[in-house]
């Protein structure tokens, strides 16, 4: 009778000892950052180039975007010489979806400080088809002339993962 009582108390501990185990959990927290290198680069700067106005008309447009069959100038726009669409190289995931976009596409974005006083701007992003090329064209437009005078400003282009 004794050998059964210890079986039974060996039995016993065991079954506590696997009841205990199996009721025994941590949990443990995983994290991680992604980072997306894009290779972002300015190849070439915009040069809006010379723009000439019609002082009596309040409104004019320029549409940059179109220079590759030649800038189209309207209202009070006479002319614009010495235009040059500026050039960027991104690394993104479908370059594609940025051929003639508007901003922003793709991840990114164009942000302009606004140095162009008087003028509203409208990037639009074309992909070249070669080595994630890109050209920023404008679309230039104003409801009142503005005045006389060399102007500039800086637009910021940033990646931001979709």
């Amino acid at each position: 009778m004794n050998k059964y009582i210890l079986m039974l108390g060996v039995a016993a501990v065991a079954l506590a000892s696997y009841c205990a185990y199996a009721n025994n959990s941590a949990t443990m927290n995983v994290t991680a950052t992604i980072a997306h290198d894009v290779s972002l680069n300015v190849t070439q700067d915009i040069e809006l180039g010379t723009i000439t106005i019609d002082p009596s008309r309040n409104t004019g447009t320029i549409l940059y975007y179109k220079s590759i069959k030649g800038i189209t100038k309207l209202d009070g726009v006479i002319a614009v010489n010495g235009y040059t669409a500026g050039r960027f190289t991104a690394n993104i995931a479908n370059p594609t979806a940025c051929n003639g976009a508007r901003n922003p596409c793709g991840g990114l974005t164009i942000t302009y400080d606004g140095g162009l006083t008087g003028f509203s701007w409208n990037p639009v992003i074309v992909y070249q088809y070669t080595t994630n090329d890109f050209r920023v064209y404008d679309a230039l437009s104003y409801t009142s002339a503005p005045a006389e005078g060399d102007y500039e400003g800086e637009i910021r282009i940033s990646y931001t993962a979709p």
